[in-house]
């Protein structure tokens, strides 16, 4: 699972080759072992919109059969409210991941010359 979103974010963070992954999987242990998993709970900050009735209405009139038929809909707007989310937090995700991708570009420029693990020409 860990492996799976790690790849997620470094796709999510632009192009990078499969060479590239693999580097960063054989640096995973080494990373993992200086900076183990060390989750904490703390109360996050968020906020959430919700949509709250203005107390207006919106009405449409139209004649139907020489008559006037007229249809009111409430106003709404949005309001944002905060709130405190209690969450689980990996203090060593950010020092772990550096690593990673520390250890990464090295295996990279060992390998390809170049920190992005591409292939020369391509």
């Amino acid at each position: 699972m860990k492996k799976i979103l790690l790849c997620a974010l470094v796709l999510l963070s632009g192009c990078v080759t499969r060479e590239y992954l693999q580097a960063q999987d054989e640096c995973s242990p080494y990373a993992y072992r200086q900076f183990p998993p060390n989750t904490i709970q703390v109360y996050v900050p968020r906020t959430t919109a919700i949509r709250v009735p203005t107390g207006g209405s919106k009405c449409e009139s139209r004649t139907e059969d020489n008559r006037v038929k007229t249809k009111c809909e409430p106003e709404w707007r949005t309001e944002y409210r905060s709130y405190q989310s209690l969450e689980l937090v990996d203090t060593n995700a950010e020092p772990r991941d550096a690593v990673m991708r520390s250890c990464a570009r090295q295996l990279c420029v060992q390998r390809f010359g170049n920190a992005d693990c591409k292939a020369p020409g391509t």
